[in-house]
This record gives structure tokens, C-alpha cells and sequence, in this order.
């Protein structure tokens, strides 16, 4: 049986995951009450008052690319919202979408032999409880359905459909562009070397985002991405 670790303060729990990587076997997890070096995409923090969830999970098995368990993990983090009344959408490469903005995201890291999946939700919070300069951007679910949830059912739900996801990449990849609110639309994706501009074409079942301006296409698996 996958076992939870509750933690009141951690630096990140994807750090955890990794330094503790040897006495941790497929599917346990950990839970923080608070992060104070939360990680979010490429250097970005991630904010993590008390209130949210706050979870990272060992993979040891999994049959397809680090960007396939980013779609599964999306998905099984939007399924287990849609239960509690939420309706979600999803931002290539990895936020989680409420009312055009973000409830949470997901970071997919190696952690030696296998890999760490960390999903930050904003939950139990409040805007006001982030920094002013997050306010416009994100969303708490305890602002849309007015209520609190329950953390640790809520994470026991994502690591129980991320379990099964894996082993169903067909399913989930078609819920995955179900969700998506990116195909069809003008973007922009800022490398580390360009920034390149035009249409999502789609996604692949790696993870990768296709996009084509004036008949010519590129596929990135990284990168900012903003709406023109």
C-alpha cells in the first residue's frame, strides 16, 4: 500500500522526493502544509501558503515519456477537481485551468531511477494570500465553490487516477485535448533561444505542442507559451 508523508514545512517536496528517493517505493507520496522553495516551471517559485495542496509522488513504473505522465497527471488532477464541482480546463505545458486562470500546475522531474511528479493546487486559500503580483493571475477553489476541501482525500484521488492513468496513455490522451484550451489558438513560445510565434496545431502523446506559422511547423517540449 503507497503511503502518504505529512509535512508541516519543506523547502519543495519534489526536493524531498529526491533526496529521500531510496526508502520510497511506486506511488508514495508526500504532503506538505507549506513549501518555502515551492518550484514552479523552469526558476519560477511556487508559492505555497498553508491551505493548499501541496504533493509530490514517486513513479517508479511507467511505460511511455516524462511528457506522457505530464498529460496523465494533468488529467487526473482535472478529474479529481471536475468530482468536487470545478470545471477545469488545461494550458499546455502543464497548468491547471479555472475561470481563464490558474488553480495549480504539475512538475515532472527525474528522481534517479524514476521519476517525481509535483502537483500544487490552490485550494483552502485565499487570493489575498498570495503576492499582489499573482492576484490577476490565479484562482482559489475555495473562491469558486465557497467551501473548503478535504487535502488529503483530494490528493489520495489524483495518486489512485494517476496509478490507473498510466496504464491507459489512449484514454488519457483524448481526455487530455478534450481539455486543452490551447489547440486553435495563437501563441507564442518563449525558448531559450527564440521566441516563436503562430497556431497550436496539437499535442502530441510525448507532450509535445505543434505549432505552425506560414506552412512551416515546430514541435517544442519546452518553453513559456503566452496568447497573442
Amino acid at each position: 500500500m503507497p503511503k502518504i508523508i505529512k509535512l508541516e514545512e519543506v523547502d519543495s517536496t519534489n526536493e524531498w522526493i529526491k533526496k529521500n528517493r531510496k526508502r520510497l517505493s511506486d506511488l508514495d507520496s508526500v504532503i506538505a502544509i507549506t513549501q518555502t522553495a515551492g518550484k514552479g516551471r523552469g526558476s519560477n517559485r511556487w508559492f505555497s501558503p498553508p491551505g493548499g495542496l501541496w504533493l509530490s509522488l514517486m513513479i517508479e513504473k511507467f511505460p511511455g515519456s516524462r511528457g506522457s505522465l505530464s498529460l496523465v497527471s494533468s488529467v487526473a488532477t482535472a478529474e479529481t477537481l471536475e468530482n468536487y464541482g470545478l470545471e477545469v480546463h488545461l494550458k499546455w505545458p502543464n497548468d491547471i485551468i479555472v475561470n481563464s486562470k490558474k488553480i495549480g500546475g504539475v512538475l515532472i522531474e527525474k528522481a534517479q531511477d524514476g521519476l517525481v511528479v509535483g502537483i500544487g493546487l490552490n485550494l483552502n486559500v485565499k487570493n489575498s494570500d498570495f503576492p499582489d503580483f499573482l492576484h490577476s493571475k490565479i484562482i482559489t477553489a475555495k473562491e469558486v465553490i465557497k467551501k473548503n476541501l478535504p487535502i488529503e482525500e483530494v490528493a489520495r484521488e489524483i495518486i489512485k487516477r494517476i496509478d490507473i492513468g498510466r496504464n491507459e496513455l489512449e484514454r488519457i490522451y483524448v481526455r487530455y485535448l478534450s481539455l486543452n484550451q490551447d489547440i486553435g489558438r495563437m501563441v507564442g513560445i518563449v525558448g531559450p533561444k527564440e521566441t516563436f510565434k503562430g497556431r497550436v496545431m496539437g499535442i502530441q502523446l510525448d507532450g509535445g505542442i505543434r505549432i505552425e506559422k506560414e506552412g512551416f511547423e515546430k514541435i517544442f517540449y519546452s518553453g513559456r507559451p503566452f496568447y497573442i
